[in-house]
């Protein structure tokens, strides 16, 4: 979120005085870009059973 406020230029503003779609936006960043770390954690170390559906994915 400190990254989403530094890049607006508003790091100095306290919490208070951000807006409802200021609020908005950064949760939504906070949920994609948690959606794609825990993507890229399953792509790199996939569990047996996760390896077993792509298996039979890759062979079916």
């Amino acid at each position: 979120m400190g990254r989403w406020l530094e890049a607006r230029g508003r790091l100095d503003r306290p919490i208070a005085s951000l807006t409802r779609r200021d609020l908005e936006c950064m949760v939504s960043n906070a949920i994609s870009r948690f959606i794609v770390l825990a993507s890229e954690r399953r792509t790199a170390s996939p569990d047996e059973e996760e390896r077993s559906a792509l298996d039979l994915l890759l062979m079916g």
